[in-house]
């Protein structure tokens, strides 16, 4: 099997003013990936988040530490913050450019990880979210779904090269064929498809349109998934266009 040293780097979020705490099982499915877990602590408007980290800093801190040690028998890298904050959303989207975060986990209900979902399209960052795929299904036995649901008057043979080509990119990362499944569909209500098939996986990997978590969330395809749907979603966010080209010109550097 070829090393894959493309290692991602996963934003995690944690309530740290909460008891919450990401599935073990999805802590395991993590365990290829550089994993910054950011504990947020929301501050009311009233309340100075200075107040609120004198208060209550220490047991914040205690809590991402216990979250942490969950990976001391692995050989996954680790980081933590803690951070005082009125928004979460401005201070995740924050904390991903800060630690350099390619994926930030959408948390939600998991009691396995054997089945994974990565809807595709051509206008999303494909080939960064089949290496992301690639690398945590390393060490794992879960299968994975590709699907690409389109709306009826489109191009079905489009979809299909694409399928194809994704589950060779899979292939060449390491996983097996057995656990690759690759469902095209033509759809009135592409979305509605994806989140039926949503609830017959684990876990969703699928890719910002924008380079901005924030309005991920708030709109567009993938911001309606992550509404949808209460399984865990790993949210591949998209380069910046200065991003992508230092990207490809140290692509080039490589490959000279």
């Amino acid at each position: 099997m070829p090393e894959n040293t493309n290692k991602p780097s996963v934003l995690v979020p944690v309530d740290v003013s909460t008891d919450e705490q990401p599935d073990p099982q999805l802590l395991e499915l993590l365990e290829p990936a550089r994993v910054v877990l950011g504990g947020w602590y929301p501050a009311p408007d009233q309340t100075p988040p200075e107040q609120l980290r004198e208060a209550h800093g220490d047991e914040a801190i205690e809590r991402i530490e216990a979250i942490a040690a969950e990976f001391q028998d692995t050989d996954t890298a680790v980081e933590t913050v803690v951070v005082f904050t009125r928004d979460r959303s401005t201070t995740v989207d924050r904390l991903a450019d800060e630690y350099d975060c390619g994926v930030v986990l959408v948390p939600g209900a998991v009691q396995r990880v054997e089945r994974v979902l990565v809807p595709i399209r051509a206008d999303v960052n494909l080939s960064a979210i089949l290496s992301v795929v690639g690398v945590l299904l390393t060490d794992s036995e879960a299968t994975v779904t590709l699907l690409h649901a389109a709306e009826t008057d489109e191009d079905n043979e489009a979809g299909k090269v694409m399928l194809r080509g994704a589950a060779d990119e899979l292939l060449d990362a390491g996983v097996g064929a057995d656990r690759i499944d690759t469902v095209n569909l033509e759809s009135d209500t592409p979305v509605d498809d994806i989140v039926d098939a949503a609830a017959n996986h684990d876990v969703l990997v699928i890719g910002e349109s924008e380079p901005s978590l924030i309005k991920q969330i708030i709109g567009d395809v993938p911001g309606q998934l992550v509404k949808r749907t209460d399984r865990p979603v790993l949210v591949v966010r998209k380069l910046s266009a200065e991003e992508e080209k230092e990207e490809d010109e140290a692509g080039e550097e490589t490959q000279e």
